[in-house]
């Protein structure tokens, strides 16, 4: 039954020797085992250098009620470092700790904690306020969200630094560092007109874009040879075409050219409204916490004009 706790824990010599050595005290106090056959089934368990240092020592001495201390002193002498050795490993440990974009912010705190908690076992310890402030600077923050995480900290404690990073990060894992993940991909402009309006939508296309013949330009965005504007060439533009002095600029009706309306600013100084103002006019702002849906008078002019929908009747204005 695994309740008898019949099995002794496994030694793995990747794990610090001293924290193998008190869970195997822990299971001598919790196993049915017989005392004298403890050190037996500790012995056999083992792998590796552990198993054939516990096999020097003859099976008569293992089994007995000293059997355990036997076989541990045994170990101790491979495994077990000096005091101040351990201390350093320990310090080593704690000091060099960082959170990878992988790990959640909850169990890179944990093994946070675990790495002081060893530390402090050789009266290593650390102020409180220098213990928050390594806490914020190992979990690999990017400036905002440090600055969030520092703003939502009440006091200059460990606790409260704590406490703040798992409100506001929790289970989040990749990025915290890097913050978001961006992916470049090939944008192509495309036109569709509807109701005598052209409307400009941008499609994102996935792989590589169709690479131009050696030699010759590229393609435009209807998937043709772009051609020089003077003499029609696949292999040149205007900019270089060797007869743009000799040669008149041949205006051709090609289906390819497109139409574009410009606006041009001519005041000499316009103020920061008018420029965001200008800038806005057919966009809007989606915010979900928003209670009512506002707008200014001139964008929904605007918006009328451009757009002439039977729904802009329905809208009205919030001043």
């Amino acid at each position: 039954m695994a309740s008898s706790y019949k099995v002794p824990p496994k030694f793995d010599e990747t794990r610090p020797y001293e924290c193998w050595k008190n869970e195997v005290n822990i299971w001598m106090r919790v196993t049915e085992l017989d005392k004298k056959k403890q050190a037996l089934a500790v012995a056999l368990g083992l792998d590796g250098r552990a198993r054939e240092t516990a096999m020097e020592i003859p099976a008569e001495d293992l089994d007995s009620d000293n059997g355990m201390a036997t076989l541990m002193a045994k170990l101790d002498d491979v495994f077990l470092k000096e005091e101040k050795d351990r201390a350093y490993e320990a310090y080593s440990h704690f000091d060099g700790i960082t959170k990878s974009g992988s790990t959640s912010m909850a169990d890179y705190i944990i093994d946070f904690e675990q790495r002081y908690n060893r530390m402090k076992r050789y009266n290593m310890t650390l102020p409180d306020a220098v213990l928050a402030f390594k806490l914020l600077d190992t979990a690999c923050l990017d400036e905002k969200n440090r600055q969030l995480a520092l703003t939502a900290c009440t006091e200059l404690k460990f606790s409260s630094m704590k406490s703040a990073l798992k409100r506001i990060f929790g289970e989040k894992t990749t990025g915290l560092s890097n913050g978001i993940q961006v992916n470049q991909d090939v944008a192509f402009f495309t036109e569709q007109r509807s109701q005598g309006r052209g409307k400009r939508n941008v499609m994102l296309q996935g792989g590589q874009p169709k690479q131009p013949l050696p030699g010759t330009n590229p393609l435009d965005k209807y998937g043709k040879r772009s051609r020089c504007a003077i003499c029609q060439s696949t292999f040149h533009w205007a900019k270089d075409c060797p007869h743009k002095r000799t040669e008149q600029v041949r205006i051709t009706e090609d289906a390819n050219i497109e139409e574009c309306n410009i606006t041009l600013f001519t005041k000499t100084s316009m103020s920061n409204a008018e420029i965001f103002m200008t800038e806005s006019l057919g966009s809007v702002i989606i915010d979900t916490a928003c209670t009512r849906t506002v707008c200014g008078e001139k964008w929904l002019e605007n918006f009328i004009d451009d757009y002439s929908v039977p729904a802009a009747s329905r809208l009205h204005l919030d001043r």
